[in-house]
């Protein structure tokens, strides 16, 4: 997980108006690995290996941060080229 979640933060970094926060911390179960400010939409994404799962009070912050209109989602190896696409959209205003 560790090569993955620099290669998005390195890829985030390209995007402009992006600001990224590697979320450490332990204490706090569920939040996301990764909290993002993107052209002032609010990104949260939980970063996996592949076939790793996330968990349920992982989910239920996706979730919570999806129903107030944020952007949350798992991203997977697998899942990043499809997700950083939708990303560089919403970065450069294209649909």
């Amino acid at each position: 997980e560790k090569n993955f979640r620099k290669k998005v933060c390195e890829d985030l970094s390209t995007l402009p108006d992006c600001w990224v926060e590697s979320i450490q911390q332990v204490a706090i179960r569920g939040t996301p690995d990764l909290i993002v400010c993107l052209k002032g939409h609010f990104i949260a994404l939980e970063i996996k290996k592949e076939g790793g799962v996330v968990a349920p009070l992982q989910q239920y912050k996706l979730d919570q941060i999806t129903k107030a209109k944020g952007y949350g989602a798992a991203v997977r190896p697998s899942t990043w080229p499809e997700i950083f696409s939708h990303l560089k959209r919403m970065a450069y205003g294209s649909s």
